[in-house]
């Protein structure tokens, strides 16, 4: 569901721009990476700060599980791993059987914590679990601000190294 308590993440820098816009960009900012998975940093940036495009905004989410279509205002983000699964924000996140299991038995990505306005958002994502050795692929696309599918193919290796280095804060049994 989350990333563990009591776990310090190691930081990994990623520092891209990945799309970009005369009026938008999209910019991958960090990991912070967990033995189990790891959160992702999202920066979206409007040249016009009076801009109401607000790709993070929850009416987004509500308007598509009443059309069962994603609105173009919503900022598409995912990522691909290299067995080939997949995880994005535009899917469920709780689509697996809490009776049968406590994991799921694929990939998930949820929303952790945000903020935005005056044409500025940011939002953190937690994925589980860490992705296997090979090329990750991170994609976005917001079609209101022009943005096409966009893909930034990254190596899965340095989140593995930094899932080493992440600390637990406590002893257990």
């Amino acid at each position: 569901m989350g990333p563990p308590r009591g776990v310090v993440p190691a930081v990994l820098p990623v520092e891209r721009v990945v799309a970009r816009t005369e009026a938008v960009a999209v910019y991958l900012n960090c990991f912070w990476v967990y033995p189990a998975g790891f959160e992702f940093e999202v920066f979206a940036v409007a040249k016009d700060e009076g801009s109401e495009l607000d790709p993070f905004s929850f009416d987004h989410t509500y308007a598509a599980e009443r059309s069962g279509e994603i609105p173009p205002e919503k900022l598409r983000l995912g990522f691909e791993f290299a067995d080939g699964s997949k995880v994005t924000n535009t899917g469920g996140r709780f689509d697996w059987d809490w009776e049968d299991t406590d994991r799921p038995s694929h990939p998930i990505m949820s929303g952790s914590r945000g903020q935005g306005g005056e044409g500025s958002w940011s939002w953190a994502f937690w994925v589980w679990p860490l992705p296997p050795a090979g090329e990750l692929t991170f994609v976005c696309e917001w079609p209101a601000a022009e943005i096409p599918l966009t893909r930034l193919e990254l190596d899965a290796a340095p989140l593995t190294e930094a899932a080493s280095r992440a600390q637990k804060l406590f002893a257990t049994d």
